[in-house]
């Protein structure tokens, strides 16, 4: 019984540090989505996954999985560091955008280089919201393997400019407050103070910030707040 439980330790040291290390190799690679891996980056992290979980069994040579992550990981590392400094290595490794569709043309070469065929082609446009294809300019495969549209100039949504409007400029909002908490780095950051935040409130019907849930401003009048 002794040694089961000396075992069942080690398994749980060794889980703890797979852990550490693959958490430190995947904030080493950035922080895309999974929908925004290369084919390349996608295979190479489910590869880590497998060794950092081999890692947490094998007891009695973990050294052996461990150099394996560590091999991995600076692949990965060189990849993306080679991707960054040279456009040639960067189309090397994850490949060039591809026309799929271009002024009332599918190029039917470039969706089987892509192995997309037609049906899926016409279901990725509806899914953008094109159902009738004489609406769209160009269509084209990213590196992430999504399908950019981009619609034609007379069917696209009118902006501001066509209609000669000017509206006042965006703004990003601020966290005020989270869960009762002000964020006083926030408040700064956009402008603000603590007193023209509790006049807020009070308008709102809100007499202390600690009844607050979430409240957030921008730069103009916007201004939004609930209680908890």
């Amino acid at each position: 019984m002794q040694q089961v439980f000396a075992d069942i330790g080690k398994v749980a040291l060794c889980s703890l540090f797979s852990i550490a290390v693959m958490f430190f190799l995947t904030r080493a690679g950035g922080k895309r989505q999974i929908a925004q891996l290369s084919p390349f980056d996608y295979l190479n992290a489910v590869t880590i996954g497998s060794i950092a979980a081999e890692m947490a069994t094998n007891l009695e040579q973990w050294y052996r999985p461990f150099t394996a992550l560590l091999v991995y990981g600076a692949v990965t590392w060189a990849v993306q560091v080679s991707s960054c400094k040279s456009i040639a290595m960067r189309s090397f490794w994850n490949g060039r955008t591809l026309i799929l569709m271009d002024e009332g043309t599918i190029f039917k070469e470039n969706l089987s280089r892509a192995n997309i065929d037609i049906n899926e082609f016409l279901a990725q446009a509806r899914i953008a919201g094109y159902f009738d294809l004489n609406d769209i300019q160009t269509a084209l495969l990213e590196n992430s393997g999504q399908i950019s549209f981009l619609p034609k100039s007379d069917t696209r949504p009118a902006t501001p400019t066509d209609l000669q409007l000017h509206p006042q400029p965006a703004s990003p909002w601020y966290d005020l407050i989270l869960d009762g908490r002000t964020m006083q780095d926030n408040l700064k950051a956009a402008g603000r103070t603590l007193s023209w935040l509790d006049a807020q409130l009070h308008a709102a019907g809100i007499g202390q910030r600690s009844e607050v849930f979430y409240a957030a401003c921008d730069r103009g009048n916007g201004f939004f707040a609930c209680r908890r």
